[in-house]
């Protein structure tokens, strides 16, 4: 049965079903350059991975430590497998089927984060350790019973403690192969490797990547103001957070509002090494009185957009039209140009608000750098200050616009 075709006005209530139909799997409006590679100039001559092997118990006692690092920030689900999945994995190390190689990135102290293996290992974890699994990543864990065993049935039902010792050695004694990727190793190289390793399954994504090679407290901040009310509200619950959709969303703006004015990209950067660099040269030395300062700025400006464009913002739609998904250019860019509005000209432009779906859809008809800007190459830095310099003309023209007649 064909679809009926649809007009261009569409009620708030069916505003769920555009989101859904039109976004996607983040719950965002794809970019232009969205699945193409992560690429990220580095030197190869600098790459430092070493191969060794290394012992279930090895990695127990770095856990049990703090030394192996789980972070759930870096792949938020930490330990998702199910139960009979993570059974079956137990059963296979005492079938003596060797696992895959696991890979590991060092830092300065010589503590080791899981770049691929970490369900893996939080299953294994489970099972031996679960106190130690559950102070690594924040969640209260039972111990784990071994149930639909395939050739060990004899051992369904029974916990770590309640095995024969011979099992419990075939859990601790095994030897898996672990890449390691040396601290010296640059921060940029780290990223191109992450990204090259992850290339089969499910390839971790720029900001996860991100998130594991530069620890520090951003991550905890920048999560905190994706968590929020106002971004919540202001994004009616559309974006999605497993794979750190959001979390790059807020990123995206704060890098912007940390240049301040005129709020330019450098040029000939791409979108990951602006984030790299931002992340690694500016959030990680800020202060609690700057992070203090960020999320005032933050709050102001995802409520002063709501408030300007309504239902409608961060999207390339208006009132009275279907409402399209969250692009994430216009988030960083409106949250920018409505977070500079001076109390007085917020009130005006909220004031005038069909003055500003209307030059603000005359641009989407009709300016051509501003279209492109949305449509290709959207991360670039050109796209990123077009998009800004736009919507300051509009602000501008609006502010300046004559009041109407009484």
């Amino acid at each position: 049965m064909s679809r009926p075709k649809t007009t261009n006005t569409r009620s708030d209530e069916d505003d769920d079903l555009v989101d859904a139909e039109e976004s996607d799997a983040s719950g965002l409006d794809p970019e232009g350059d969205e699945g193409s590679e992560i690429e990220v100039p580095f030197d190869p001559t600098k790459i430092d991975i070493i191969v060794k092997p290394m012992t279930i118990g090895s990695l127990e006692t770095r856990l049990e430590n703090m030394e192996l690092d789980l972070t759930p920030d870096f792949q938020r689900q930490a330990n998702v497998w199910n139960a009979k999945r993570k059974a079956r994995l137990i059963e296979s190390i005492f079938l003596r089927i060797p696992l895959p190689s696991f890979y590991f990135s060092e830092d300065g102290e010589g503590t080791y984060a899981v770049v691929d293996g970490l369900q893996r290992l939080c299953a294994i974890f489970h099972f031996m350790k679960p106190k130690a699994l559950a102070a690594a990543t924040g969640v209260k864990l039972p111990a784990l019973e071994l149930r639909d065993l395939q050739y060990l049935k004899e051992l369904n039902g029974k916990t770590f403690e309640e095995l024969d010792r011979k099992f419990q050695r075939r859990i601790s004694e095994l030897e898996i192969t672990a890449n390691i990727i040396r601290a010296n190793t640059p921060p940029a190289v780290k990223f191109n490797v992450f990204a090259r390793l992850n290339q089969g399954g499910m390839p971790l994504n720029a900001q996860e990547i991100r998130n594991a090679i530069f620890p520090g407290q951003w991550r905890k901040r920048i999560k905190t103001f994706a968590e929020s009310d106002a971004f919540t509200k202001a994004t009616d619950g559309k974006v999605r957070t497993e794979r750190q959709q959001d979390v790059e969303l807020v990123l995206r703006f704060i890098a912007l509002w940390q240049l301040g004015r005129p709020y330019e990209r450098p040029a000939n950067q791409t979108l990951d090494e602006f984030l790299n660099a931002v992340v690694e040269e500016q959030l990680c030395q800020w202060t609690e009185t700057k992070w203090q300062e960020a999320e005032r700025a933050f709050i102001h400006a995802i409520d002063a957009a709501r408030s300007v464009f309504g239902k409608h913002a961060f999207r390339k739609s208006i009132s009275g039209q279907r409402r399209l998904p969250i692009n994430r250019g216009l988030f960083e860019a409106q949250l920018v140009v409505c977070g500079l509005l001076k109390p007085e000209n917020l009130e005006k432009v909220q004031a005038r608000r069909s003055l500003v779906e209307q030059k603000f859809a005359d641009a989407l008809t009709y300016d051509d750098d501003f279209i492109q800007s949305l449509l290709y190459a959207t991360g670039s830095a050109n796209a990123s200050n077009t998009r800004i310099k736009t919507l300051i003309v509009i602000m501008r023209e609006v502010i300046d616009a004559e009041s109407p007649a009484a």
